[in-house]
């Protein structure tokens, strides 16, 4: 796959670049669309749940307000008097006087909290029944009578609600009436309160309505209690989908609904508002295809526009291509291209322009004596390969050795033989890290030839741990130090100079010390040296590479540090803790 991208032309590649453009455009228009869509919805929920919040509010007041009068009426001293002589005593007179006593509260009770939505109200105590509205009530058959009555004595002075009836009779609450002189708590009457459900729904929405078509419905679990249009009744199916989630779209009857069901927490009811959807769907139709025909206008012009440009530039491409395949055939003038490139300065212009210089270039070289340049080339070259290599200067210095052995000059032989091992360690390439041992060896090599120099004017010191021996350093990092610290130390300083080479190990750290008492750093000389402040030259060069060597192969949390310390200066080296022939140190 990855060759069949790479020998597909320059052409074919913009092409291909341009059309993942173009389909990831289109691909996050749609998913714009689409998000637009799910975001009004959103939005639409949040307008309509907002209105249903403050109606379910509503409600509960009003089924509230209404609960407290029943329990109004079963803490009036008066109706508990009267109900209570309608149940003990047989006497005519006593019974009437009480009965229009109880006929006169409960109207009162009635025409003060109708606003409420009540229809009537109505008092039953054995065959004996007061009532608000006699037309109302005679509508009510006898089984419902005795369902209502039976549940408030069921529920022994707790205010019910019964949702059974509602779509025909409305809702009941319902009470039993319990006697509270004398604790005594026997029944003396049951009260059934019937609530209109469409006046209670549309004074509940009178303040919220939003959308002058919307329905509301209210639904006790699976039960019906109220809806305002029989939208759910011509499709089944609708309700189970109103119950998966707080709100959403459904179809019915060939029409289109948004729908939010809220809780109605108080009385633990779902209460459910749905609007039309049909014209609000169709506008944000009409804006999709709108804007996928825009989207697709623009597509179109894209393709054609961006396939000129491609030709325009691969025509120049293919000129310069011409070009070259002219050059490679041999021809020396350049290829006549009906096109001048001089005047342009852009990248192609540039090509064009720098390939045609380089071809009168070479021609101007292949006049000029090209060819007897190459010639004299390969005649240097021949000429380095002849020359010496490091083996000639290995067997010339055991030659010396052994010569002043024979004569015995121990100084000359002491100096070829430590001479020799300094040029053999220096020039092995096997390797770029070596053990501190091999190192050390190094050193000592260097430090023997130059005690032969300078005599008693330099002593020297090693302080190593047998441990330590093996940990494996950087090559050529303490030599160039220990040069550093005799050149500054003794070359340019009448006195003697005393080296102390030092390692010691901190947790996973080789710290190896070089100290020298001749000489001293410049404070922050490395920074100094990395910015120029300081002009590179010499030994400046030598700590700059030793730094970067070290940085490079361990990292930036190891290198070089240099500073004084008690009239020393000192150079320290860190390194990771390793031993490669057995482990770690």
């Amino acid at each position: 796959m990855k060759a069949f991208i790479r020998n597909l032309t320059l052409k074919k590649k913009i092409q291909s670049i341009v059309f993942l453009c173009i389909l990831l455009l289109t691909t996050v228009s749609v998913f714009n669309i689409r998000m637009i869509s799910v975001a009004h919805q959103k939005v639409l929920y949040q307008t309509v749940a907002s209105s249903l919040s403050f109606s379910a509010k509503e409600l509960n007041n009003h089924l509230d307000v209404i609960s407290t009068m029943a329990d109004m009426v079963l803490a009036d001293s008066t109706m508990q008097k009267n109900l209570g002589i309608l149940k003990d005593t047989e006497k005519i007179q006593e019974r009437t006087v009480a009965y229009k006593a109880i006929y006169g509260m409960l109207n009162e009770y009635y025409f003060n909290f109708r606003k409420n939505n009540i229809r009537y109200m109505s008092l039953y105590q054995g065959n004996f029944s007061i009532h608000t509205h006699i037309i109302n009530k005679e509508k009510l058959p006898d089984s419902i009578r005795k369902d209502l009555i039976s549940r408030a004595e069921a529920a022994k002075g707790k205010t019910i609600l019964v949702t059974d009836y509602s779509n025909q009779y409305g809702l009941f609450m319902v009470k039993n009436i319990r006697r509270t002189q004398f604790l005594k708590l026997d029944s003396i009457g049951s009260l059934i309160i019937n609530i209109d459900m469409k006046q209670l729904i549309d004074s509940s929405t009178d303040n919220s309505h939003l959308y002058e078509s919307a329905d509301y419905i209210l639904y006790d679990g699976e039960n019906l209690i109220y809806q305002s249009s029989a939208v759910t009744d011509k499709d089944p199916s609708v309700v189970s989908k109103i119950f998966q989630s707080r709100y959403g779209l459904f179809q019915s009857m060939g029409r289109n609904y948004f729908y939010v069901r809220q809780a109605l927490s108080n009385y633990n009811w779902d209460y459910v508002c749905i609007i039309p959807y049909d014209n609000i769907l169709a506008s944000l139709t009409t804006s999709f295809r709108f804007s996928f025909f825009i989207t697709v206008i623009a597509v179109i012009i894209s393709s054609i526009l961006s396939s000129a440009l491609i030709d325009s530039i691969i025509r120049h491409f293919n000129n310069l291509l011409l070009k070259m395949k002219n050059f490679a055939d041999g021809q020396k003038e350049p290829l006549n291209i009906p096109y001048d490139y001089t005047g342009r300065t852009d990248e192609l212009g540039i090509l064009h322009t720098q390939f045609d210089q380089m071809v009168n270039e070479v021609n101007i070289l292949i006049q000029n004596g090209y060819l007897n340049e190459i010639l004299r080339k390969e005649a240097q070259l021949k000429a380095l390969e002849t020359q010496m290599n490091p083996h000639f200067l290995y067997n010339t210095l055991e030659s010396i050795n052994w010569r002043a052995k024979s004569v015995g000059a121990k100084d000359i032989s002491s100096m070829a033989e430590n001479l020799g091992t300094l040029l053999r360690i220096t020039l092995d390439q096997k390797s770029k890290e070596v053990p501190l041992r091999r190192e050390l060896e190094l050193v000592q090599c260097y430090m023997t030839i130059q005690k032969f120099r300078y005599e008693d004017r330099l002593e020297y010191k090693i302080t190593v741990p047998e441990d330590l021996y093996s940990c494996y350093v950087l090559k050529l990092t303490l030599q160039p130090l220990v040069e550093n610290s005799i050149r500054y130390g003794l070359e340019e300083n009448t006195e003697g100079c005393f080296i102390h080479i030092l390692a010691e190990r901190s947790l996973d750290v080789l710290y190896v010390y070089i100290k020298n008492n001749g000489s001293a750093f410049e404070d922050q000389l490395l920074e100094k040296l990395k910015t120029n402040q300081i002009s590179p030259h010499g030994f400046g060069i030598g700590l700059l590479n030793i730094l970067q060597r070290m940085q490079l192969t361990y990292g930036e949390e190891y290198g070089l540090t240099l500073y004084n310390e008690n009239e020393q200066a000192v150079a320290r080296l860190a390194f990771p803790l390793v031993r490669k022939e057995n482990g770690n140190c």
